[in-house]
Formats: structure tokens, C-alpha cells, sequence
């Protein structure tokens, strides 16, 4: 709740005594709405570029490749589920008491149709560039190094166990 309280000790206190417990969940609806079709979408958009990607080449993908396969299949993600972040958005920041009177969403729905009556779809999609930036080496990264590590824990399964010796106990 940025502009709301000085530091993370006093939105503690000054949250709990507002609101009680139930302010530190406000917008958690909204978020797991948004999160769960995020990263599933995001895990089938690579599955589906590294079978695509297969089908051209007869060699694994290697680090790189994974990587890059992960990057677009995040920037993808973002450009379908942004709307549903800035709802997500837009509910928080209402609840932080910043919200201008007669502006509260009363719900998902609400809030979408109302923004996108009265300021227009583009709305949606005003946060896009500096989103696809932070998200997508960072998204680009984890897929590298999952499927990275995949490979180096499937090598050690398939390696012999080790040979006990016998010798001077």
C-alpha cells in the first residue's frame, strides 16, 4: 500500500488497527484469481514452443533455447492476463483508503466493466512495456535453469549406484 504508510512496521500496525486481520487479505482474491491462470498458462505456452521446437530440430533444446522458450511464453502470459492484474490492482488500492469517493469497485466484474466504459480497453494494457521487462528475463531464467537442473537430476538417476568396497574399517 505504497503512499499509505512510512514503513513496513507502521502498515503493520496501522493495517491490523484499521482493519484487523482480514485488511492483510484484501485483494487476495483478485491476486489468486489472477496467479493460478498465470503460471498455468505460462507452464503450457513453453510445453507446447519446446514440442513445437522439437518437431524442427532432432537435438534437446540446450539452456539458451529453454531460456528464450521461457521468455516468450511469460511475455505471452503477461499480454493475455494484465487486464486481470490491473483489477487486481485497481480492488487493493481501493481498499487502502486512497480510493476517491464513489469510485469503490464492488467487485471483479464491477471494476472491469467500469474501467473499460469509462477510461477504455487501453487502460488494460497501460502498465504493459515496463511488465513484459521485469517479467520476462526473470520468467526466462527460471525455465533455463528448470530445465537445466531437470537434465542434471534425470543423469543421476540413470547413473550406477556407487560400489561398496571392503577394506580397513
Amino acid at each position: 500500500m505504497a503512499g499509505n504508510y512510512a514503513n513496513l512496521p507502521s502498515a503493520v500496525t496501522g493495517l491490523s488497527s484499521s482493519r484487523g486481520v482480514m485488511g492483510f487479505y484484501s485483494g487476495w482474491w483478485p491476486g489468486l484469481v489472477g496467479k493460478i491462470p498465470s503460471y498455468a498458462l505460462t507452464w503450457t505456452i513453453f510445453q507446447q514452443l519446446k514440442l513445437a521446437r522439437d518437431k524442427m530440430s532432432d537435438r534437446p533444446a540446450n539452456n539458451i533455447e529453454n531460456a528464450v522458450m521461457g521468455c516468450i511464453a511469460s511475455g505471452a502470459t503477461v499480454c493475455i492476463m494484465i487486464p486481470m492484474d490491473t483489477i487486481k490492482t485497481r480492488l487493493v488500492t481501493q481498499a487502502s483508503g486512497k480510493a476517491v469517493e464513489g469510485v469503490l469497485y464492488k467487485g471483479i466484474i464491477d471494476c472491469a466493466i467500469r474501467v473499460a466504459r469509462e477510461e477504455g480497453m487501453g487502460t488494460f494494457y497501460r502498465g504493459l512495456p515496463p511488465r513484459l521487462v521485469s517479467v520476462m528475463p526473470m520468467i526466462g531464467i527460471q525455465f533455463g535453469v528448470y530445465e537445466f537442473m531437470k537434465k542434471v537430476m534425470l543423469q543421476r538417476q540413470e547413473l550406477p549406484p556407487p560400489v561398496k568396497r571392503r577394506g580397513k574399517q
